[in-house]
């Protein structure tokens, strides 16, 4: 189901809208407040529009003000707004004396030019005391900083008033304002809304405009904005037309003319000296000394105003936006002798370097040469945004004789833009830099970094031949070219191509000892061998795992051997391995700030769904699309919407399951992309399946079954859902023909889990020709290799399938164990429309539920456990289920049979074995 309420349109704010739901889930006892409160364009009006959406139920009265600046001085406006509908409807029973004041105060009389203020007060009191006698009302009032003072002393003096009444106030607020209204604190539920995070004003930026800006734009548009989606929303604008890696951005006036104004009541001396501050960032309070003379008398007029604020050792700007309007306002000589003057005082090397470059106008060789190296310092401690700046500012600095110099720092400069998340302005450098580069190693190289950016296969494919002949006898860079080479074909599922282009760049990096290329070859080969289908070669992985250590600077994380290790053991279902692998690679990509942390993340997801968390797989895929969204790199993109479509799919959200894949596919049919293709025809097949579309299902699995060898990671996870979905069709032939293949593809490999797929289709393709007994066989069958690996979505499945197939055989207690089992493991994994068909099968059958206080399988499981003295860790690790699942179920079961502790616990099962009662924890 859609979610058309204004609470969808909302991103970014999961806490604010669960306090403005548990707010709303309370009925009103009385009186009582919700308060918004933040700075103006953080978003109140949205949250208040969801607030009142949600407080309002269908048989409230509901009374509106939206107060605007210009109308403050008019009085009684708002109370006009808001008493409209009252007045006409119970208007006529106030006091003679009360509704003649409130007449003239609304202009409903001509009357005194004075109104009696305090009659007015008794008559809205009177009015909402009235309305609210017969049923709830909510009051709802937006920006009420802008309330006219009449309508605030006359609403205040009422809303003190009302106790009992079910009156529910809604209304938002100018944070340094605070509440308009004299409530009691326990009356109202106060929520502050701060900043948001920059990956979510990206997002907002691109729904609201289809701007896609770069990674570091929208680390850019985070610090000057501070999180504000009103202003990040304008400045967004400027930074679309900015393609420097540069922190200089132009604003808006619609940003800074208020900035300005505040900014324009200092003396010149003052500003000046802002300049200063507005360079350094946060200086420390020494920086500051250093730099600025006369310290106290300069800077203390900003701190006065409140422009600037000291924050233990620091002082800064009290919000961002005064600080870019101080800094893009000086004129650009004065910028540079403030960077050159704060280059020789600060300490941190980087941050020298970085006002040096700032400083520099003029090509200098011996400057262009330390800023290289702080470049590389910048990449090596995990900043690469500011590793991009300082690279191109060594490139532009460059003395024009130096080729050589200039194309090893345009090609770093190039390489730090990708990594930084720009790929379109790196893609831009390296065509240039191609074009203007002879046939050299350093060509090949720019090459190289420009197939990791471009989207069709075809094309990376030509463009890394020329690169081996670019190569020109290079060692080093013919292994990288053949190493990439065998990426490029394992994304188009050509398994056997890369395997051999990964044992050419084996034999020429061993060759000459290159030991990081020889690592990410054996890494690349034995990931491309498991692609196919074959057991994983361990030796070889090993061996690169070992290379790999050795390295002084880190590989890359989308060729570290670490991470093809963990997505080998992914595939073999060894979780333990996979996870440990992929988090390390994970956070080391996080740590060095590399954009390919998406490729990681999209494994992830998959682990995590195996493991049954569907939450952290989903927490994975808004990061994943996050990245892609702003990176640039297009097939990287739809990799992350089809990992995030197979989340989706898994959960439920069937419209955005739907529409990452479908995007994912439009954009990667047309370039050859086979992998990321298969990734999310398998999400909508499972998705269809679970709803039931069988005829839809088959539409979507049938290419990649077709496409790929059945023991491919996608075929050998998508084939038991065709199956099924051929079987619903009542294509008999098809579906025993794809499970023979299934079935050898399991005996031959020895994988669990395509063991339990194939006997659990066994079973269905059995109770399909009417043969219960064989189904129930195949289907202990099934069970049993559950035990020997972790997913709990399809020991679910396995689970709903021998439930149906023990109604079938009027097993109605074995049938009723086996959905309910069912039933609670798609709640664990969070699979609702799969729980939904489980419960739905429950009802349909006829067999009685439960009884209350009764536990269920999974509880009577647990229970035995912990009595008989296992850890909840140890529990989970039997179970195959979290830890917190673990306590859950204990604190179900203490209550359900009365017990407080596990001693309790084992006494009263112990208590049950003597007296023969097993009918709550059977042995």
């Amino acid at each position: 189901m859609t979610d058309t309420s204004a609470a969808a349109e909302v991103v970014g704010r999961e806490e604010e809208l669960a306090a403005i739901e548990r707010f709303a889930a309370s009925p009103p006892a009385g009186a009582r407040a919700l308060l918004l409160t933040g700075a103006a364009g953080i978003g109140k009006t949205t949250l208040w529009r969801c607030a009142v959406e949600r407080c309002r139920r269908g048989g409230d009265r509901f009374l509106v003000a939206t107060p605007a600046e210009s109308e403050r001085k008019l009085p009684f406006a708002a109370l006009n707004d808001l008493l409209a509908d009252l007045v006409d409807d119970f208007g006529g029973a106030l006091p003679e004396r009360r509704r003649q004041a409130l007449d003239a105060a609304l202009l409903r009389s001509v009357g005194k030019s004075t109104v009696d203020r305090l009659a007015v007060a008794l008559a809205v009191f009177d009015l909402l005391r009235a309305a609210a006698c017969d049923q709830p009302l909510l009051i709802a009032i937006d920006d009420t900083q802008w309330l006219d003072a009449p309508s605030a002393a006359a609403c205040d003096f009422a809303l003190r008033r009302l106790q009992g009444e079910p009156v529910t106030l809604v209304c938002s607020d100018r944070e340094s304002a605070g509440i308009r209204f004299d409530l009691s604190r326990e009356r109202v539920t106060w929520i502050e809304i701060g900043p948001l995070s920059a990956a979510v004003l990206g997002r907002i930026v691109t729904a609201r405009t289809g701007a896609q800006l770069s990674r570091p734009a929208v680390a850019r548009l985070g610090a000057v904005s501070g999180g504000n989606p009103f202003f990040a929303l304008e400045i967004a604008r400027a930074l679309a037309r900015t393609a420097t890696a540069s922190d200089d951005v132009p604003l808006p006036t619609t940003v800074t003319a208020a900035a300005r104004a505040r900014l324009l009541s200092l003396s010149p001396e003052c500003r000046d000296a802002l300049i200063v501050i507005a360079a350094l960032g946060q200086p420390t309070n020494a920086a500051v000394d250093a730099m600025v003379p006369m310290y106290a008398d300069r800077i203390g007029e900003a701190l006065e105003a409140g422009i600037l604020v000291v924050d233990r050792d620091r002082v800064r700007f009290s919000h961002p936006l005064l600080a870019s309007t101080v800094y893009t306002d000086a004129p650009p000589e004065r910028r540079r002798a403030t960077h050159r003057a704060l280059a020789r005082v600060v300490e941190d090397p980087e941050q020298r370097a970085l006002h040096l470059a700032r400083g520099t106008a003029q090509a200098d060789e011996r400057v262009a040469a330390a800023i290289e190296r702080a470049a590389a310092r910048a990449a090596a401690r995990g900043a690469p945004q500011t590793a991009a700046e300082l690279a191109e500012h060594a490139r532009r600095l460059t003395s024009s004789d130096a080729a050589d110099a200039a194309a090893r720092r345009a090609l770093a400069a190039a390489g730090f833009t990708w990594s930084a998340g720009d790929a379109r302005r790196s893609e831009t450098m390296l065509v240039d830099l191609i074009t203007q580069l002879p046939s050299s190693p350093a060509r090949a190289q720019a090459r190289c970094l420009l197939v990791k950016i471009v989207d069709d296969i075809p094309t990376t494919i030509a463009e890394l031949e020329l690169a081996l002949e670019d190569a020109s006898g290079d060692a080093a860079v013919t292994a990288s070219v053949r190493n990439l080479l065998a990426r490029q074909r394992t994304w188009t599922g050509d398994t056997q191509g890369a395997i051999r282009e990964a044992e050419a760049a084996a034999a020429v990096a061993e060759g000459a000892g290159v030991i990081g290329e020889l690592a990410v070859a054996l890494g690349r080969e034995a990931a491309a061998r498991a692609y196919a289908g074959e057991p994983t070669p361990l030796e070889p992985l090993e061996r690169a795992l070992a290379l790999e250590q050795k390295l002084q600077d880190p590989l890359p994380v989308d060729e570290s051997p670490t991470f093809f290790r963990g997505v080998c053991a992914l595939w073999e279902d060894d979780l333990e391995t996979a996870r440990q692998c992929l988090e390390a690679a994970d956070e080391r990509a996080a740590r060095l700030g590399e954009s390919w942390r998406l490729v990681v993340l999209t494994h992830l997801i998959e682990l995590e769904l195996r493991a049954g968390d569907s939450a952290r797989a989903l927490h994975y895929a808004v990061e994943a699309e996050d990245i892609g969204a702003y990176w640039g790199v297009g097939h990287a993109y739809a990799a992350a919407l089809a990992s995030a479509a197979l989340a989706k799919a898994v959960v439920g959200s069937a419209d955005a399951a739907r529409a990452a894949a479908s995007q994912a596919l439009d954009a990667m049919r047309p370039c050859g992309y086979e992998i990321v293709i298969r990734t999310a025809e398998r999400a909508l097949g499972h998705l269809e399946l679970a709803l039931g579309n069988a005829a839809a299902a088959h539409a979507a699995l049938e290419p990649l079954i077709a496409g790929a060898p059945i023991a491919s990671p996608p075929a050998a996870a998508a084939a038991g859902d065709e199956i099924e979905a051929l079987l619903e069709l009542g294509r008999i032939d098809e579906a025993r023909t794809l499970l023979a293949k299934l079935a050898d593809q399991a005996r031959t490999s020895g994988r669990a889990r395509a063991t339990a797929v194939a006997a659990r289709c066994a079973g269905l393709l059995a109770a399909r020709d009417g043969d219960l007994a064989a189904a129930a066989d195949h289907l202990g069958r099934a069970l049993a290799a559950h035990d020997r690996f972790t997913d709990q979505l399809e020991l679910g499945r396995t689970q709903l399938a021998l439930g149906l197939v023990e109604r079938r055989r009027k097993h109605k207690a074995q049938a009723r164990e086996a959905l309910t089992r069912a039933s609670e493991l798609f709640a664990l994994v969070g699979a609702q429309i799969w729980k939904d068909r489980a419960h739905s099968e429950l009802e349909r059958t006829g067999i009685s539920r439960r009884r209350d206080g009764e536990l269920t399988p999974t509880e009577q499981r647990i229970a035995i456990l912990a009595a008989r003295g296992a850890t909840n860790r140890e529990i989970a690790t039997q179970m195959f289920i979290t830890v917190k699942t673990v306590e859950a179920n204990l604190s179900r079961i203490y209550g359900k049979i009365g017990v407080r502790s596990r001693t309790e616990l084992a006494s009263r099962i112990e208590h049950q074995r003597d007296a023969s009662q097993t009918v709550s924890i059977p042995q």
